[in-house]
């Protein structure tokens, strides 16, 4: 095998950022074990060892199973003699409604695969990570940035908090062993995300919702149809983000890219939060609503 680091990806899928992050790698020379939940959706990915100078591997990996990464690891372990040189803990799990409307099952699978997923797959790497004094690098989003309250997506939005949180103390933690801890915070990007999230582009408010008389704007924002065409090609954010993760520079801690990123952290770090409330209430439909039960 020409390449000598190694890099696991978990959560690819066609049209997502994972596989767009095995493209990467693979171009710049760096071997990478692809993972999904069903190694069967991995069939569409190929590598050419001659073209890239790298090797692709497929192992299935469940993120919210205990059994799932054991196993991931030990084949890992063979393949890498031991070092993994980069863990993109890219698994994910979109579930958007109402706080009032949502179901705790799905709520509670919204933290078990974007949370507690990358926790449990990070402390298994670890001894592998430890060798290679690798590099973490977690996948959140601007809608885990402080005052980002945009109504009906604040489960999902919550969860991404967590894990920005979370890669804050990972990288704290972490930084005995030389192992470098990433937050990969992404904005609008050009990818099936909406199509594959919990009730795809076709979300609908439950009957019984309070929400009901906003229901066109409310199933609007729970499907990403008002997200709009502006994202960026992953290809291009994907290509920018591993240059950055191979560059001799170890002290990233944040990689923001998508459309809009970096202005939008910098509207939620210097408008009050009263301003930006106010935002999301008519963003979100929530003037209307107010209007509406005052008439009855």
């Amino acid at each position: 095998m020409a390449g000598t680091k190694w890099a696991l990806v978990t959560g690819v899928s066609a049209g997502g950022m994972g596989d767009a992050e095995v493209d990467a790698f693979l171009k710049r020379k760096v071997n990478v074990i692809a993972t999904a939940v069903d190694i069967k959706l991995l069939d569409y990915l190929h590598g050419d060892d001659e073209k890239y100078g790298a090797s692709l591997v497929h192992v299935e990996l469940d993120v919210t199973s205990a059994e799932s990464i054991a196993a991931a690891v030990q084949q890992v372990e063979k393949i890498t003699d031991g070092k993994l040189d980069f863990l993109i803990n890219n698994a994910g799990y979109g579930y958007y409604m109402p706080l009032m409307d949502a179901d705790i099952e799905k709520a509670k699978k919204q933290y078990d695969v974007n949370v507690w997923g990358v926790l449990a797959v990070t402390q298994a790497f670890f001894p592998l990570l430890r060798a290679a004094k690798g590099t973490v690098v977690n996948q959140s989003s601007i809608a885990g940035i402080q005052g980002f309250n945009r109504p009906f997506m604040s489960i999902y939005n919550s969860s991404k908090a967590a894990v920005t949180s979370l890669t804050d103390n990972m990288r704290v933690e972490l930084s005995p062993f030389d192992i470098k801890v990433v937050a990969l915070i992404t904005s609008s990007i050009r990818t099936k995300f909406f199509e594959n999230k919990e009730g795809g582009q076709h979300v609908q408010l439950p009957p019984t919702s309070a929400y009901l008389p906003i229901r066109e704007q409310a199933e609007k924002v729970m499907s990403g149809s008002l997200s709009g065409s502006k994202g960026h090609d992953r290809f291009a954010v994907t290509r920018s983000t591993i240059a950055v993760l191979l560059s001799r520079w170890r002290y990233t801690r944040y990689i923001r890219r998508g459309y809009g990123a970096f202005k939008i952290y910098l509207i939620h770090l210097l408008l009050p939060m009263w301003l930006i409330d106010r935002w999301a209430r008519q963003s979100g439909g929530l003037n209307k609503l107010k209007k509406a039960l005052r008439v009855k």
